[in-house]
């Protein structure tokens, strides 16, 4: 399988009246992609993650907060579908979605909240406190105005993603639509061609300006990793997509508890991407003995953030993730902003001090071995080549190839999808007659008479009797003639 790279985006923060225009922004990404992709050896992105904070958002008490979230989120739609349009021929599904903790609706949040007066007897207000530090607790404590404010209006407080949610759907052509009950905050995204499912996941359960910590429905993480274990027998690698980084500093509580990540690792997740911290890095956790079950933790930097926004010492930066499944590995680029100009960016490999370069290295943590047997792979291929699923069929025997009816079967799917030059990365230099044969269907199609002409002069083809080879020999000599 040819690797698979993902852009891997977070915290847009984007806004109508932002510093850096959408057009400013696409050019400069176009640009970085065609220096990286002439120069540095990095493939052309397959898929985009965009790991929270599409919009930088507004206060609860802005008068007209509602009509310039809507400005914002029309911002964001403006980006997002120039940058399906520029990297991904214009398809949306391509680009994967996630909420972070700005796309939330403060204005909904202030309108589902009430104030709570506070009680005169210290027994009173230790028991609220007590109250506050609940799990699911529905109270509130606002700082600004040291106050004491509690969720009235639970129905109106699930709407805080609305705008959000609209934004999904219209990005998304209607295809896909975001929920706002909790637990079926979930996207399952799958690419069988490129042998990777991603799975995004609101980290914004219950979080607002005044409850920062993230927090993912376990019955979300439950039902999504149950719906995608058949697809990791197919031999899919999971990926894992949410929002908010899995540690703080002491008096930080705007994170989420790591404790979720063994979900995920029980379900054979491999890989999860965040943002949130504004800055790249790479974190593995392995919590077996065995290391079999462990996740690496890739973040982001942020893309628009503005210089207040930015940690010390850090600027605007992104990921390319470039997964190389057939050797289990898998390599993280940082894209880094190397201006001052915050209005117009140019972005060049990121010096990152925790990989020692602007690159680093890590193990896939697969699970290919636990999948299919050889047999029941090829027949679950067979039926959907029949089924004229040419491209599922040949990912789900790709790791049999050294079973003689699962080859069969992966030749038979890359000819009928005419997938040339994957057959002939795979299939050269031929091992049997259907090799061969498939081999000379390619060359070919292709136009490539020299390749054509080695093939028909080489050891197997003069070694060969079967029938069918020494007739296509002949066919193919024909044809080479003269050209």
């Amino acid at each position: 399988m040819p690797t698979t790279t993902i852009m891997h985006l977070s915290d847009l923060h984007r806004d109508a009246e932002s510093r850096i225009r959408t057009g400013t922004l696409l050019s400069s990404l176009r640009r970085d992609m065609d220096r990286y992709t002439a120069s540095e050896e990095i493939p052309k992105p397959d898929l985009a993650v965009i790991s929270g904070d599409i919009v930088y958002g507004v206060s609860g008490t802005d008068t007209d907060g509602d009509a310039k979230l809507a400005k914002q989120y029309d911002e964001a739609y403006e980006t997002l579908a120039g940058l399906a349009d520029l990297f991904y021929d214009g398809d949306r599904e391509r680009v994967i979605l996630v909420p972070g903790n700005h796309d939330i609706s403060m204005p909904h949040v202030s309108r589902a909240l009430e104030r709570i007066p506070m009680p005169e007897e210290a027994s009173a207000k230790k028991a609220l406190a007590r109250q506050m530090m609940e799990p699911d607790s529905n109270l509130r404590l606002n700082l600004d105005a040291f106050e004491v404010l509690r969720v009235a209006n639970q129905t109106l407080y699930h709407q805080r993603l609305e705008p959000y949610a609209k934004f999904y759907e219209r990005f998304y052509n209607g295809e896909r639509k975001f929920s706002l009950v909790p637990e079926e905050q979930y996207a399952i995204h799958d690419f069988p061609n490129l042998g990777v499912c991603i799975v995004g996941f609101s980290s914004c359960h219950d979080n607002d300006l005044y409850n920062r910590t993230g927090h993912i429905s376990v019955e979300a993480i439950t039902e999504a990793m149950d719906k995608v274990s058949p697809l990791v027998k197919d031999g899919r690698l999971i990926i894992g997509t949410w929002h908010h980084s899995i540690q703080g500093g002491p008096k930080e509580n705007d994170y989420i508890d790591s404790g979720f990540l063994r979900h995920l690792m029980d379900a054979n997740c491999s890989i999860g991407m965040h943002g949130h911290q504004h800055r790249p890095e790479l974190l593995e956790n392995r919590f077996s003995a065995d290391s079999h079950r462990q996740i690496s933790v890739i973040s982001a930097g942020t893309l628009c953030g503005g210089p207040r926004s930015l940690p010390s010492g850090r600027m605007r930066a992104y990921n390319l993730v470039v997964l190389d499944q057939d050797n289990g590995i898998g390599t993280i680029h940082v894209r880094a902003m190397s201006n001052s100009d915050f209005s117009s960016p140019i972005w060049e490999r990121g010096y990152v001090t925790e990989f020692g370069g602007s690159s680093m290295k890590f193990k896939l943590a697969q699970q290919r071995t636990q999948g299919r047997s050889a047999f029941d792979a090829a027949s679950k291929a067979d039926q959907l080549i029949h089924q004229g699923l040419h491209a599922d069929a040949f990912e789900l025997v790709r790791i049999h190839l050294n079973d003689p009816w699962a080859r069969q079967i992966a030749a038979t799917a890359l000819s009928f999808a005419e997938n040339w030059k994957e057959a002939i990365r795979v299939f050269s230099p031929p091992s049997s007659s259907s090799d061969f044969l498939l081999l000379c269907d390619a060359y070919e199609a292709l136009g490539d008479w020299s390749s054509l002409r080695a093939l028909i002069s080489s050891t197997f083809a003069r070694d060969c009797k079967e029938l069918a080879v020494v007739q296509r020999i002949e066919i193919s000599q024909a044809i080479v003639k003269g050209k």
